[in-house]
């Protein structure tokens, strides 16, 4: 039988207090008495919350109270407002968060499937990621990964760790080992990567919160059904079956983000909070219904594109919103601005696309193959998508031809296609589109996924991507 690891005599005092009700923000009035001013960061934790969409948080504006603990990490830190994910799924948008290019540039995204197996590329090794880059300059660095289909060895995002733990359970379970390893990294520099899944089919259900009032249904055949009536894209779904998968949905952030309450109090108990630059992001969001669509990896619509990002610098005691938009290729540049002079000069040269100095592009292509053969709805995925924000502008380009333009202010739903009533704003946003295509050259692709063993079969379709 495996021992599990034990939790920092430290941190067991913090998680027992998180369980208690004291939460984060006791914990952060503890430590009223630390340093005033942000300092350069010695170290780095960034949480991957995967399918985590903005929208869906209350201190993105949600009425419902899903995140509290995260809500209050928020009070403390800055908070992106417009951050977009690079893509609609783990593979391409994890590889955008870690080498700051887009999709087309590190070819780590799917392609048209011909027949079943896997229809997407790894991440080529000559694409330097940010694990890889603090590496060079002496951090230690770990990851410790919930999705065990697509963020593995196996896709190339491993590049750079010395520690890849890849192991599908909930967040609360990864925390023990998670606390661990940052107790062992006492007075070292160091890179933590954590992705969690419980906001992932199949969602973590196991506390229904009171304020969903309903009775628990925690029945997965509800987002079954929903998928078989919504991806032929000729109905409404019903609203009552969408209401019972949004409420799951829901309930799985607040299981979260208990979780996070407990890792937060632990990090804060070890000391952290004055010595590493704390980011919160999300690789993608979820579809629940919107567009006739459900889950993700389908299109590059707001629920699956806008995500949250939040960075606590070392000290920092004051909250702040910034509304620039940026997507997850502008995540390094920005950590590295966190460091000190002349580390985040260094680490900005390697990840030079900085928020507010270059667009805002989000890919899909096509999509997993589960869908995209499927005989009932595959035709609405044949297509390549692009979205490029000039906000409140968002232009769709598509192979197909379908291109749409949507005005996000006054239509955050996107259900007015303005092409037709707009066409110079659309040809301008095309035009530099375009320049922001030519400017870079296409990448050329790591090696194609191998198809699934049995074992790794089995996890695709525990998380859904297999039939």
């Amino acid at each position: 039988m495996q021992r599990r690891p034990s939790v920092p005599r430290l941190a067991q005092g913090a998680l027992a207090r998180a369980r208690g009700g004291a939460g984060l923000l006791a914990l952060l009035g503890a430590l009223a008495g630390c340093a005033e001013e942000p300092a350069g960061a010695r170290s780095l934790i960034l949480l991957s919350l995967d399918t985590l969409r903005a929208d869906h948080l209350s201190a993105y504006g949600y009425p419902r109270p899903t995140s509290p603990q995260l809500d209050a990490f928020a009070a403390s830190a800055t908070l992106y407002t417009r951050a977009m994910a690079s893509a609609p799924w783990t593979l391409p948008s994890h590889a955008s968060l870690f080498t700051g290019l887009d999709p087309f540039e590190h070819g780590a995204h799917s392609f048209r499937a011909s027949g079943p197996g896997e229809n997407a590329w790894a991440l080529a090794p000559e694409h330097r990621t940010l694990a890889e880059a603090l590496a060079e300059e002496g951090f230690a660095t770990a990851a410790f990964v919930a999705n065990s289909s697509y963020l593995t060895p196996r896709t190339g995002l491993d590049q750079g760790f010395a520690t890849f733990e890849v192991k599908r359970e909930r967040a609360r379970e990864k925390n023990r080992r998670v606390l661990a390893w940052l107790e062992q990294q006492r007075g070292r520099r160091f890179f933590l990567f954590v992705n969690t899944m419980d906001t992932h089919p199949p969602y973590n259900l196991e506390r229904w919160p009171p304020w969903l009032g309903s009775p628990p249904n925690r029945s997965p055949a509800l987002a079954r059904r929903l998928y078989e009536v919504v991806m032929p894209g000729d109905a409404p779904p019903p609203a009552d079956l969408v209401r019972q998968v949004v409420d799951q949905y829901d309930a799985s952030i607040a299981n979260l983000d208990d979780a996070l309450g407990e890792l937060f109090a632990g990090i804060a108990a070890l000391g952290l909070l004055d010595e590493a630059l704390i980011a919160v992001t999300s690789d993608h969001g979820e579809y629940l219904g919107e567009h006739r669509l459900l889950w993700h990896s389908k299109d590059v619509h707001q629920p699956v594109l806008w995500v949250p990002l939040i960075l606590r610098a070392p000290g920092q005691r004051a909250g702040r919103r910034v509304e620039t938009p940026l997507s997850s290729a502008h995540v390094p540049h920005l950590i590295a601005g966190a460091f000190e002079p002349a580390l985040a000069a260094r680490l900005q040269v390697l990840f030079p696309r900085a928020a507010g100095a270059d667009p805002v592009l989000a890919e899909n292509y096509y999509t997993r193959a589960r869908d995209l053969l499927d005989p009932r709805w595959g035709w609405r995925f044949d297509r390549v998508r692009r979205a490029f924000y000039e906000w409140p502008w968002k232009y769709v380009e598509s192979s197909d031809g379908q291109h749409e333009l949507y005005d996000l202010a006054a239509d955050p739903g996107e259900e007015r296609n303005r092409i037709r009533e707009r066409p110079e704003r659309a040809r301008e946003l095309a035009s530099r589109l375009a320049a922001r295509l030519e400017r870079a050259p296409g990448a050329g692709t790591g090696p194609r996924l191998a198809d699934p063993d049995a074992a790794e079969l089995e996890e695709l379709r525990a998380l859904g991507y297999a039939p």
